[in-house]
């Protein structure tokens, strides 16, 4: 997977690229600074909304509904159904409770049914099985690829959220990320996964990027 443009005029390897932009150690300070003293109806709408999905065995329209719904109360934005594949969403979103992974074409179908956004696409994800996807959204987007633009076109962009989700994997199962996520947790009051920890502190975090809309 290779970008153009911005990233220093060269082909470049989204996943390398943001390996090369995030350390460990940024991870760590960016725990330590986060403030979990905002944002309650967050904290406690969370596990309530992971609790949801792991009660059920299998996902069906019903609870795509009532799921999509809960999930963009997280959205700035009215959530519409953009598509009626509603057979081939469950499926998908059934593959993605057992744990495998999804490709572009996938990503794309549940993209265009969700009010045709990844970035409510992911929280759904997220909230389905939190072990395997972790939340995208404008600040984890210019966080990972370290720019300060308002509007980033790669936000919408599969194959971006998955060279995220494959660092979100290598970063997290490193010794010393046991740090990152246990300062969390105890700031947090709740046991969350290590894909949830990692993307609160890049959200979370104090780098310049914070205050870009």
């Amino acid at each position: 997977m290779l970008i153009f443009g911005p990233m220093k005029r060269k082909n470049i390897d989204v996943y390398e690229l943001i390996k090369s932009n995030i350390s460990l150690d940024c991870l760590v300070d960016d725990a330590k600074n986060f403030d979990a003293s905002g944002g309650k109806s967050y904290i406690l709408s969370y596990p309530e909304f992971v609790h949801y999905f792991k009660m059920l065995n299998k996902i069906s329209k019903h609870n795509i509904v009532i799921g999509a719904h809960f999930a963009y109360g997280w959205m700035p934005t009215i959530f519409d159904f953009r598509s009626n594949k509603f057979e081939e969403v469950i499926d998908i979103l059934n593959i993605a409770k057992n744990g495998d992974d999804l490709n572009v074409s996938q990503l794309n179908t549940l993209k265009q049914c969700f009010n045709n956004s990844l970035v409510g696409t992911s929280k759904i994800l997220h909230f389905i099985n939190p072990e395997k996807f972790a939340i995208w959204d404008s600040k984890i987007c210019r966080y990972v690829l370290q720019t300060k633009t308002k509007s980033n076109p790669h936000i919408s962009k599969p194959e971006y959220y998955l060279a995220y989700l494959r660092f979100c994997k290598y970063i997290t199962e490193l010794n010393g990320f046991n740090e990152v996520h246990n300062i969390l947790i105890s700031k947090m009051g709740y046991e969350m996964t290590r894909f949830r920890t990692v993307e609160l502190a890049m959200f979370g975090s104090e780098n310049p990027m914070k205050d870009v809309e």
